[in-house]
């Protein structure tokens, strides 16, 4: 899977300076603005190809399945290559180093909707080399990779809407990834979480490249109540292992 250049920069330009704006100024008070509904694409100036492992499946409902986690695992493995760059450059520092970023979201179930509330709950790292990487990343997490149900929400006047929440976290233990969306029931929440398991068998890696072998490896689904969690997570070690990998 391609990451794909978008020449209509100015519009991700514009959507992600507000969305930095809340991210930078840190507070827990939904924010509202333009939401991008291909904020998966933009132009980098370091573009990486990743393959694109997954069968097409002509049931929509589990194509949808596939694409979102193959967008997932995409958008990590873009994150830690990113990191590798870093470190090789000695911008970044495996093995001392830590940063927090975590957000909620809301998006209301409107046809063509560009709007949301985005609530910054951290933001948190001491390598400004770093930050543009974390800042990236964290729009691509914004949207619960479609995977939330529509419900009636209070942030939004009672207006149906998808709940989502992330975190990426470097800490002294492990590096993480968490993604967490919200389901109409536990038994909805349960029924996602056994798609999730069984979809997953299909990105099982075909290639040696060693940032998706330890992704895949590493990540795992679960459910709580109404929820369902994706979360890839490395000890601290693999990680600074991984990033001095050079395949």
């Amino acid at each position: 899977m391609k990451v794909i250049k978008n020449h209509n920069s100015i519009l991700f330009l514009t959507t992600l300076g507000v969305y930095l704006g809340l991210v930078l100024v840190g507070g827990a008070v939904p924010q509202a603005f333009a939401h991008s509904a291909t904020a998966k694409h933009f132009e980098l100036t370091d573009e990486i190809e990743i393959e694109d492992d997954l069968d097409k499946n002509p049931d929509a409902e589990a194509s949808t399945l596939n694409e979102s986690l193959g967008v997932y695992l995409q958008d990590v493995e873009f994150f830690l290559t990113g990191l590798r760059r870093l470190r090789v450059s000695g911008r970044f520092d495996a093995f001392r180093e830590t940063f927090e970023v975590a957000q909620s979201t809301v998006l209301p179930c409107v046809p063509a909707n560009k709007t949301g509330s985005y609530s910054a709950e951290k933001f948190a790292t001491e390598n400004e080399w770093l930050r543009p990487s974390l800042e990236l990343f964290s729009k691509r997490l914004t949207d619960g990779y479609s995977l939330a149900d529509c419900l009636p929400n209070d942030r939004l006047t009672g207006l149906e809407a998808t709940s989502s929440k992330f975190a990426v976290t470097l800490d002294k233990s492990s590096f993480s990834v968490e993604v967490r969306v919200k389901k109409t029931s536990r038994i909805e929440a349960q029924r996602l979480l056994s798609e999730l398991k069984q979809t997953y068998k299909l990105f099982v890696p075909t290639t040696s490249n060693s940032v998706r072998s330890r992704i895949y490896e590493n990540t795992t689904f679960r459910a709580e109540n109404d929820q369902v969690f994706i979360v890839t997570r490395l000890p601290r070690a693999g990680l600074s292992r991984l990033l001095n990998d050079a395949s």
